[in-house]
């Protein structure tokens, strides 16, 4: 004959089964967490990664006496609207006062036209600007202000300018080229002597480069050309310019900008670039680019020649505990 389950006996399989679910559930969820968490980590240790390779190569192509710190207002909307309140070189930084100057500025050396283009007559390519003067050719002109007329070998000028125009127009500048009014008469490509090191023709970084002060857009580090001889004109003859045997074409301004988010509490970190302080303009006047979000930390110094950033994101979506979200901090150093 055959026996039936009793009732008790089906109550103690449905409460077996009904652990044994309770259990596969539990185990199944912990795993999707874990795989969630995983899944999080990489995708915000890549961005991390990214956002950091992005900020290295835009550095690379650094004048590097030219990079400074800078200070903004943070009681009148801080660095996002440019309340820019004083700066220092890069090199001045210390544990003391870093948290004081949260933006990294950096005038750029131009690298699209020294590469040059194609001649097909010579069938070779030509240089732009070979970034060697030739110092037995170069001569002074004491009737022009000092001028200096110098000679740069295997380079054509002309190529400079129109590629540097073309750049230029690409991001909305639309340089007026009537009447010879190019790129270089209207100083939007100016010339730094390398000085003695290749780090840029250094005395003061507040009397230097153009950076925010008056007394500092003339001074002899930023020379503007005259395209037609390849004339080095407005040299301050107070401080007696010396013409290195290398120098830079520079085609702009970099920024690396924290701006504040109230709604998260957290900062974006924007790239700004073609603005010319020697023109009287700050960041705010280039044009912007979007490098990340919900940052909490960016840090950056330089020791030894290299700079070293340092950089923090967090996903305020993803909880370690109740008070912490998921963060990946990296560094990089720029050579």
């Amino acid at each position: 004959m055959k026996k039936a389950f009793t009732l008790l006996e089906l109550i103690v399989v449905l409460v077996i089964l009904g652990i044994l679910a309770t259990i596969a559930t539990e185990i199944l969820l912990k795993v999707y967490k874990n795989y969630a968490f995983t899944k999080a980590t990489n995708s915000l240790a890549y961005k991390t990664d990214l956002v950091l390779n992005t900020i290295a190569a835009k550095l690379e192509t650094r004048i590097p006496n030219t990079v400074i710190a800078t200070e903004c207002n943070s009681s009148n909307n801080g660095c996002k609207d440019g309340n820019i309140t004083g700066f220092i070189s890069i090199s001045e930084l210390n544990t003391l006062n870093a948290s004081k100057y949260p933006v990294i500025e950096w005038i750029n050396k131009e690298i699209y036209s020294r590469r040059g283009e194609w001649n097909s007559t010579l069938n070779k390519v030509t240089p732009g600007w070979a970034g060697f003067v030739d110092l037995n050719q170069t001569k002074t002109n004491n009737q022009n202000g000092g001028d200096y007329n110098i000679t740069i070998p295997y380079s054509d000028i002309n190529i400079t300018s129109d590629i540097l125009t073309s750049y230029f127009d690409s991001w909305g500048l639309n340089i007026n080229t009537a009447n010879s009014n190019d790129v270089f008469n209207q100083k939007y490509a100016t010339l730094i002597f390398s000085g003695p090191d290749g780090r840029g023709d250094f005395i003061d970084i507040n009397q230097s480069y153009g950076w925010y002060s008056t007394t500092a857009k003339n001074v002899y580090q930023i020379i503007p050309i005259s395209k037609d001889i390849i004339r080095v004109k407005e040299i301050n003859q107070s401080n007696q310019a010396t013409v290195y045997e290398g120098f830079y074409i520079t085609d702009g301004a970099f920024a690396i900008v924290p701006e504040y988010n109230s709604d998260t509490n957290d900062f974006n970190l924007t790239l700004k670039q073609n603005y010319f302080p020697w023109k009287d303009e700050n960041y705010t006047e280039g044009n912007s680019s979007l490098l990340a979000t919900h940052v909490i930390e960016f840090k950056f110094k330089e020791q030894n020649g290299l700079l070293r950033l340092y950089l923090c994101i967090q996903n305020p979506s993803i909880k370690i505990d109740s008070n912490e979200n998921l963060t990946i901090c990296k560094e990089r150093i720029v050579f």
